[in-house]
């Protein structure tokens, strides 16, 4: 066995890419939730819901207070990031319809989350190069 392949798989495992392009879009996308509605107006977008719950499910398995903390953690370093607490984490996070493959879950591949400001995708390894290369892109 080569065992400096096998430490960087192992390396890699623990690798958290992060596209903070969904704060460009942040403004617009809540603007958008908001026309028309009565009541309180949402102040963070579901993109971002989308991607902490994500986050949450398949990577850390935090429960709300713990990822709150993470997202305050993690504004400290991205700027335009706003932290939602851990109520409306949990309120937005339960109306919205997320379902993902628990085949991707139980994978023992890599899965790829991939999230810009038109929502989130989720790949088992390959998926995301196969698919890249098929919109003509290169990856």
């Amino acid at each position: 066995m080569n065992w400096s392949v096998y430490n960087d798989s192992l390396v890699r495992r623990g690798e958290i890419l992060l596209d903070f392009s969904i704060l460009d879009a942040w403004d617009g996308e809540v603007e958008r939730m908001n026309a028309g509605r009565r009541g309180r107006p949402f102040v963070y977008p579901d993109s971002l819901i989308r991607l902490l719950a994500s986050m949450r499910r398949l990577l850390f398995h935090l429960p709300y207070r713990q990822l709150e903390g993470f997202t305050r953690g993690l504004s400290r370093y991205v700027d335009g990031l706003r932290a939602p607490d851990y109520t409306t984490l949990d309120r937005r996070v339960n109306r919205l319809n997320l379902s993902i493959d628990d085949a991707l879950i139980s994978s023992d591949e890599p899965v790829y989350i991939a999230l810009d400001s038109t929502g989130i995708g989720v790949h088992k390894s390959g998926d995301w190069i196969r698919r890249g290369s098929m919109l003509g892109r290169d990856t």
